[in-house]
């Protein structure tokens, strides 16, 4: 009957160290993905911020634009008379 127990205890204990070996891989895997959302999800604020400076700066553009073609159209207006 003891050989049994120590067979059985035995086998328990590979068990439990290969679950907590598992566990283990788990956690890291776990900690891994938290880091790389955590990047991810930097990366999309740093789009959007990015996003919106290029539509800012395009609508600075076209403001430019529209001006200059305002003032060439005085000048061409003013040498025509």
């Amino acid at each position: 009957m003891a050989i049994d127990n120590a067979k059985i205890f035995d086998t328990l204990e590979r068990k439990i160290e290969k679950l907590l070996g598992r566990l283990q891989t788990l956690t890291s895997d776990n900690e891994k993905l938290k880091t790389d959302l955590a990047a991810a999800r930097r990366a999309e604020k740093d789009a959007g911020d990015a996003r919106a400076s290029v539509e800012r700066h395009e609508k600075d553009q076209q403001a430019v634009r529209d001006r200059l073609e305002r003032l060439i159209q005085s000048l061409e207006a003013a040498d025509e008379k």
